[in-house]
């Protein structure tokens, strides 16, 4: 569609511009016979002819240029990445710098929506067999800090990040097209991206009654800075809330550490 617009505008600003030239270069003779001014005639052609290329080019180069455009605001509407982040950074950015689309603070998950349409709702949906494999891993623990700290053990070294899925979002246009997602998605498959392993990891902590947030904000990944989800639960008993990112979980101890420095918050997307 494009082309064949840009083709027709070719045909009539061609039109247009030899209009022009012809009565321009019949002003400039006073009206005589034009082959009595060929300097002037050749000047003209010159003109017309780098205004005809410069169109040319305009029409083969604009529309991809739009499309790419046009490609990118569906990318964001979506809520889909827009630029791959390495894979080895374990984390997925946001064109916009956000990693949840539509969040609101107040109404937290009931707002939000990410990548493929998952409600954040659905994302930390749970089921038995995740509810009991939180209970038996931690019913030995003596506070909330062991029960939060083994859950982040289990969920960072059993689920691995998965290179394909983030790929797949990431380049995905097409939210019917996207992989499934969630923490009942990351418990049985074993693997997951960041927000899987997040929900997953909110799943758990509700399980056996550990105040739990889901975060979106940027991480550090060695070279920049980008988009990404993790966790922050809360210490009953020392009354405050302390970072958990499961994903870099590999990259060394991301439980309470000043890594954390190097994560931005952007927003709590959900209270649990």
């Amino acid at each position: 569609m494009l082309n064949y617009c840009g083709l027709r505008c070719l045909l009539y600003t061609n039109t247009v511009i030899i209009s022009f030239v012809c009565y321009f270069t019949y002003v400039l003779c006073g009206g005589k016979i034009v082959k009595k001014n060929k300097f002037l005639l050749a000047i003209t052609a010159i003109m017309c002819g780098c205004l005809q290329i410069s169109i040319i080019i305009a029409v083969l180069v604009c529309p991809s240029i739009i499309t790419d455009l046009i490609s990118t605001f569906s990318f964001s509407d979506n809520g889909i990445i827009q630029d791959s982040a390495s894979s080895n950074s374990n984390s997925d950015k946001s064109g916009n710098n956000r990693f949840f689309k539509n969040s609101n603070l107040l109404g937290f998950s009931k707002e939000v929506v990410i990548y493929n349409g998952i409600t954040i709702d659905q994302g930390i949906k749970s089921n038995d067999q995740i509810n009991d494999k939180a209970v038996q891993l931690t019913k030995t623990a003596k506070s909330d800090r062991e029960r939060a700290k083994t859950l982040y053990t289990w969920v960072g070294s059993n689920i691995k990040y998965d290179d394909n899925k983030a790929e797949k979002v990431i380049y995905g246009k097409n939210s019917n097209d996207m992989p499934d997602g969630g923490a009942i998605c990351a418990f049985n498959s074993k693997c997951g991206i960041c927000f899987d392993k997040a929900c997953l990891y909110v799943a758990m902590c509700r399980s056996i009654g550990l105040k739990v947030r889901l975060i979106g904000g940027e991480a550090y990944d060695g070279e920049k800075y980008v988009g990404h989800a993790w966790n922050q639960v809360y210490l009953s008993d020392e009354n405050r809330w302390i970072n958990v990112d499961t994903t870099f979980y590999d990259g060394g101890n991301y439980f309470d550490s000043n890594l954390f420095k190097k994560h931005n918050v952007d927003e709590i997307v959900g209270e649990w």
